[in-house]
């Protein structure tokens, strides 16, 4: 589709912003339910875990009048088992399928293996059962990056991934609130009430993502008038780094392997999800340690969802609102998560405010994720290498999940979990120092870029032919593209090694 005139500038940007407007409607809504209900699903064992589910399938046994949760640190691994095998590959194919059908399919699959979960009889078919749901699941994050990528600019993508990514916050309160009000219920197996409303809840979900979701830009449905989509094709043409389904590149997929960036947001990943063990696995029963009954630990839960939406939303736009903030911003959110780590650790463990809010600091880890999946984003150029690092990103998200499992001992219980809360403060700390790393190697190489010939290319990539270096000011300054129209098509699938202007945002 061509680009359409455009006589006055201002007059585009209007239009431009209220399309943005519109697709935030439709987009966001959709992609925030969705992984809400994927968080719903997974943490539901959280909940479960005080309602009967751990002596139930012989996730808990007691050696020598001490009680061991190794089992249930097993079970709860196993999911980001099953998810660490499936991230990469589904991202490199969400990358290049049809994201209606695909997505929603995704989801359908996942509710049913969610409800078989009450199939379950022993330790043994529970890991097995929870494997699954983290390999069907892996899907739906890196699908979701990829919606990002593909219908908003880079300076955009931040704050959309911070608004869907908020859904863990948003559906930790609801679910807590249905939680609780299963479990006002005098039904035998509480636990399974749980998992047969998560599962069909989910189920359900996947038809409205079938007919709501648009597919891509230049082909964005019936929701979008003819001018609209005309102002969506320029915005297309605008972002090269955001095309829709590319075929694979074994040169982009080894690049990204060999950047020793993919490996630092991996690292990264993992130090800030060792935190998810304190909150999502084993969340209750250390709420629960602070001497409250069942039902008041889900209730109390509850406000930890609150934190870190607020956490979320505030750092994302702080991000935005401040050029190159990111890489300071992801340290500074680190903060309350230490803060609260400490409090946990070092305040009395008894049913007042101090320990609860502690663990309500130490839920906003999710702040600290949301920045560094923006900045890999925004800093990453090529479909199969954005794919191939979003895969290593959230396989050390799955990394630090199977760590944080085995970091709750329950047999510390007495001294607070201590080696929980070290673990905590020692991953967010190093979390922020690899952003400073990678700040500083943003700037090193920006300067170094600024300081080429012109015409100057990585591997002889070069501008395009028609245009004058000093036509084209820059193809991505901080991973936002100029409005140059004519030419950008050779730009559509290059990383940001192969273009020389391309600018690393800060």
């Amino acid at each position: 589709m061509e680009a359409p005139r455009v006589d006055n500038q201002l007059d585009m940007e209007k239009e431009e912003k209220r399309v943005v407007r519109k697709l935030d409607l439709i987009l966001m809504p959709i992609l925030t339910i969705t992984l809400g209900l994927q968080y719903y699903d997974k943490a539901v064992l959280g909940s479960a875990a005080v309602f009967g589910i751990l002596p139930d399938l012989g996730l808990i046994e007691t050696v020598n009048g001490v009680s061991s949760t190794t089992k249930y640190s097993t079970a709860t691994a196993a999911f980001y088992y099953g998810y660490i095998v499936a991230v990469l590959p589904m991202a490199l194919l969400f990358a290049r399928l049809p994201l209606p059908p695909a997505c929603a399919a995704v989801v359908a699959i996942w509710g049913v293996v969610c409800i078989c979960t009450v199939a379950c009889s022993n330790y043994a078919g529970f890991v097995a059962q929870r494997f699954f749901l983290g390999l069907i699941e892996s899907a739906v994050s890196p699908a979701f990056v990829t919606v990002t990528c593909l219908w908003y600019k880079p300076e955009e993508q931040a704050v959309r991934i911070g608004v869907w990514y908020s859904a863990t916050g948003l559906f930790s309160m609801i679910s807590g609130v249905i939680n609780f009000g299963i479990g006002h219920n005098d039904l035998q197996q509480q636990w399974k009430a749980l998992y047969y409303f998560a599962g069909a809840v989910t189920i359900a979900w996947a038809v409205p993502i079938y007919f709501l979701l648009p597919a891509s830009p230049l082909h964005p449905g019936r929701f979008f008038s003819e001018r609209e989509k005309e102002v969506l094709a320029y915005r297309s043409r605008q972002n090269p780094f955001g095309k829709d389904r590319q075929p694979f590149s074994l040169p982009q997929f080894v690049e990204a392997v060999s950047d020793w960036k993919t490996w630092m947001y991996l690292l990264m990943a993992t130090a800030i999800y060792i935190c998810n063990g304190a909150v999502t696995a084993f969340g209750a029963r250390i709420i629960q340690s602070f001497g409250y009954s069942s039902l008041q630990t889900i209730a109390l839960g509850i406000p930890g969802g609150f934190f870190t939406c607020i956490t979320i939303y505030l750092f994302t736009y702080l991000s935005q609102r401040f050029k190159n903030s990111r890489t300071y911003m992801l340290p500074i959110s680190c903060v309350p998560v230490i803060v609260g780590a400490i409090t946990i650790w070092k305040a009395p463990w008894s049913p007042t405010a101090g320990p609860l809010i502690g663990y309500y600091l130490v839920a906003t880890f999710g702040a600290p994720y949301v920045l560094l999946l923006s900045i890999a984003q925004a800093n990453t150029a090529g479909s199969t290498k954005k794919a191939t690092v979003s895969g290593f990103i959230f396989i050390g998200y799955n990394v630090g999940n199977i760590v944080a499992a085995y970091l709750v001992f329950t047999q510390e219980v007495t001294i607070k979990y201590r080696s929980t809360w070290i673990a905590v403060i020692v991953s967010m700390v190093a979390a922020s120092l690899m952003s400073l790393v990678l700040r500083w190697a943003f700037k090193r190489e920006n300067k170094r870029r600024d300081a080429l010939p012109p015409n100057a290319s990585r591997n002889s990539v070069e501008a395009p032919e028609e245009r004058d270096e000093k036509d084209l000011p820059g193809v991505s300054r901080g991973g936002v593209m100029p409005p140059v129209l004519s030419g950008m098509e050779d730009y559509r699938d290059r990383t940001d090694r192969e273009i020389s202007e391309f600018r690393y945002s800060l």
